[in-house]
């Protein structure tokens, strides 16, 4: 059974994304009614408490970051954009608290977020001792083009967005929910991913360049990738992102979810491979999961004992001193469903013995099918060590 539960993941995580549009919109009823809710920030900002439409904010072509426009230290409460252009802007300080950005475009050279918040987590409520409200920024059907740098992005949620060549660098990405995505040129650097989750996004080179460690913890989930072209290039960058997400699983010790990344980056590499390590590969998925399924060990003895038993029965075997082959006209003509069940078992108690090791006296191989038993012989214990080394990897783990 595998570590991560993907169904069972996907049905908490739509759960968990109606109770944060919930939590977001009560609190910001509450504070449209009340703005003293929000002290500390400034409400007399251009955007704050306003629903705007189709406008465009920045610079227009596109620049270098030398040549952006900078808004520095402003605050943005409860702002509503709708189809709205951001481009070519530095913002630096600025504070984003319940803003919801629908159909927006940060595009042209690119937006930068610099010691950026995106999120209130003190409660408006009193008493508010160990009490969060984690009021977060919700962005739907967007097109993102920007880098993250020291900013704090906690419990931001993603729905239907594009980003493409954007960073996030330094930054607190704590319960951030991407959902229905497509991310292209995704660099994380040392950042804070606790409880991080995406659902159904499709992924192009999702990669972490860290200094330190971008840090995971048992809750941080990323749901398997949605595929579209099914060629050799696709499922090579699917190969790469599932092994990026289980190196850095390793690297912050959930060794059970580095398993679970690991085995399906290895199922995307294997549609990669030409013939010969096509072969190597499914003998490497079919005997033990690429060494993370200890279960598929018994899948692949109980096939070969069968597999082996029919052949004793086709090419021929002696019981009880009578040598037994369904293989020639006679045995056909008189054919008993009984004596051929008495003779299955017979052969499968062989077959069995051999793959154990152990024999069996009342049934052995005649001169013809020795080498099957030899090979049985021969795979059983090569079999039973990668399974029980299988296990034991798991147990330690």
């Amino acid at each position: 059974m595998p570590y991560v539960n993907f169904k069972e993941e996907n049905y908490k995580l739509k759960k968990q994304i109606l109770k944060r549009k919930e939590n977001n919109k009560k609190i910001r009823q509450q504070i449209k009614k009340d703005k003293t809710l929000v002290e500390g920030y400034s409400l007399s900002g251009e955007y704050s408490f306003k629903n705007t439409k189709k406008q465009f904010i920045g610079t227009q072509g596109v620049l270098k970051e030398d040549d952006f426009k900078l808004i520095s230290g402003e605050d943005f409460i409860c702002a509503n954009f709708f189809n709205c252009k951001f481009q070519n802007i530095k913002f630096i300080d600025c504070s984003f608290i319940g803003c919801n950005f629908k159909k927006c475009s940060f595009g042209g050279g690119g937006i930068i977020f610099e010691n950026c918040t995106f999120v209130k987590t003190d409660s408006i409520k009193t008493p508010s001792l160990n009490i969060k409200d984690n009021f977060s920024c919700y962005f739907e059907d967007c097109y993102i083009y920007a880098q993250f740098k020291g900013s704090n992005l906690a419990y931001a949620l993603f729905e239907r967005c594009t980003f493409e060549n954007t960073d996030f660098e330094l930054s607190d990405m704590q319960a951030v929910i991407i959902v229905e995505s497509d991310l292209f040129k995704i660099v994380v650097s040392d950042c804070a991913m606790q409880n991080f989750k995406t659902q159904k996004c499709y992924m192009s080179d999702f990669e972490f360049d860290d200094k330190y460690m971008t840090t995971f913890d048992s809750k941080t989930f990323f749901d398997k990738l949605v595929i579209r072209k099914k060629d050799r290039d696709e499922y090579e960058g699917v190969y790469m992102i599932y092994q990026n997400i289980s190196f850095q699983y390793k690297q912050n010790t959930l060794d059970s979810n580095f398993g679970e990344y690991y085995f399906l980056g290895k199922r995307a590499e294997h549609k990669t491979l030409d013939f010969l390590p096509k072969i190597k590969s499914y003998l490497y998925w079919f005997s033990c999961g690429y060494g993370e399924r200890p279960i598929y060990s018994i899948y692949f003895s109980l096939a070969i004992i069968f597999l082996c038993t029919f052949l004793f029965l086709i090419i021929g075997v002696k019981i009880d001193g009578h040598v037994v082959q369904y293989c020639n006209l006679k045995t056909i003509e008189f054919f008993s469903f009984e004596k051929f069940f008495r003779d299955f078992m017979e052969a499968f108690s062989l077959s069995v013995g051999l793959f154990t090791g152990v024999g069996n006296e009342a049934c052995s191989p005649i001169l013809s099918s020795d080498i099957i038993a030899d090979l049985e012989m021969m795979v059983g214990v090569i079999v039973m060590g990668v399974g029980l080394g299988t296990l034991t990897k798991k147990i330690i783990r």
